[in-house]
């Protein structure tokens, strides 16, 4: 799993609105009160001011991209729509012009995300649905899955376990479609180390190396079992 959210912008145009002086306020009172400015680079601010910076609600647009939301002190700060020009979009909170705290991230290419970001990164708890049809629910740090999550597969395998840094790592149990059941140890996404691979009709104990099966400890037959018992 990638990190879908890099440095997704930086906007120091606000920070210095104010002390633009090829800025010019085209309507409405922009230092005290509700009005618009317009910049050299046609980049726009309409809204409340004080003190000659955006405060309170009001809508920047730059480029192609449009914020809308709140303002303290020039910042994006607060609750706010952030549009980007290739269709993404972030609904949520704000701090210091970066994406801080609660949110939903719509990509332009179907992938969703909810739940914690933290400077502009995804990070914290949260879901993601991918394009594909593939769900993650967990632990994110700086972008990528990490910690204990949840990994349901279109096909409908379920892994739930340990991740670290985006990949299955550690600890944890793939349920297959199929019924069978993998539960053991994880590296680089795949089995490897000890695990038990239980299916229908045995019970599989060994060692896995990148996904495949190395070496066997003991194997059992359930139906085997199950025919002694019956026997009986």
């Amino acid at each position: 799993m990638k990190r879908f959210l890099q440095t997704t912008f930086v906007l120091n145009a606000l920070l210095t609105i104010s002390l633009n002086l090829n800025a010019q306020c085209i309507t409405g009172d922009c230092k005290n009160g509700d009005g618009k400015m317009i910049y050299k680079n046609q980049d726009t601010y309409e809204g409340h001011w004080t003190n000659g910076y955006p405060n309170g609600k009001g809508t920047f647009t730059f480029g192609e991209s449009v914020y809308v939301g709140e303002f303290k002190n020039g910042n994006f700060e607060g609750k706010g729509k952030l549009t980007w020009a290739n269709g993404t979009v972030y609904l949520g909170d704000f701090k210091s012009n970066a994406l801080h705290g609660e949110g939903v991230m719509l990509w332009e290419n179907g992938n969703r995300y909810e739940g914690h970001f933290y400077q502009d990164a995804i990070h914290g708890k949260g879901q993601f649905d991918y394009s594909n049809g593939d769900h993650y629910q967990g632990n994110f740090y700086d972008g990528k899955a990490e910690g204990y999550g949840v990994y349901t597969y279109k096909n409908g395998d379920i892994y739930t376990g340990e991740f670290k840094k985006g990949k299955k790592k550690g600890l944890g149990i793939i349920q297959y479609v199929n019924g069978n059941v993998f539960s053991g140890s994880f590296k680089k996404d795949l089995k490897n180390g000890k695990g038990t691979l239980t299916t229908s009709d045995s019970v599989i104990i060994g060692y896995w190396v990148n996904g495949e099966l190395n070496k066997i400890f003991e194997e059992k037959e359930i139906n085997q079992k199950l025919e002694s018992k019956n026997s009986r």
